[in-house]
């Protein structure tokens, strides 16, 4: 009889290999903020994030983008190349079926990468909110890079707008 760490490690590293050629999104609803994120296949890191305080009505999208705005650090702070310091404002198209809209949003440095990561807030009850929560369907673009993640599963998209509510 195998022993049961044993079996667990053993399942978990043929498992691994599945999730990460297909992506996959996670719900977290603990601790606050909540989190629905996704995994594209044969990464390690989110392509999106969104994330909401309960009862807030706002959610916050975070996504990486190419296009390194900052160019160097002064003084302990990134500026861009006309010396405006982090976190720049941008234009962030967000679209899920037929809705669609452009709002202000803002990009920072990727500490992690080479390029930038937008950060965009909007209302639970917007049309594009809606739309997420009916097909799963989104799609974020902003600073000429667009993220497209797999479709999410409706019952995680409706538990985490529920939680926002």
């Amino acid at each position: 009889m195998m022993h049961p760490a044993l079996l667990t490690t053993l399942l978990l590293s043929i498992a691994a290999p599945a999730i990460a050629q297909e992506g996959a999104w996670t719900y977290r609803d603990d601790p606050e903020p909540v989190a629905l994120s996704y995994v594209p296949p044969g990464l390690t890191d989110p392509s999106v994030i969104f994330t909401c305080v309960k009862d807030s009505r706002q959610l916050v999208a975070r996504f990486p983008v190419e296009q390194r705005l900052g160019v160097e650090a002064v003084d302990g702070r990134w500026v861009d190349d006309v010396g405006r310091p982090a976190p720049w404002p941008v234009s962030v198209t967000i679209a899920s079926a037929e809705s669609r809209t452009t709002i202000p949003g803002v990009a920072d440095i990727d500490p992690q990468g080479g390029g930038s990561i937008v950060s965009v807030e909007f209302a639970d009850r917007a049309p594009v909110a809606e739309a997420f929560r009916q097909t799963g369907v989104i799609s974020l673009a902003a600073v000429g890079g667009v993220v497209t993640p797999a479709p999410a599963p409706r019952r995680s998209v409706q538990s985490f707008l529920r939680y926002c509510r």
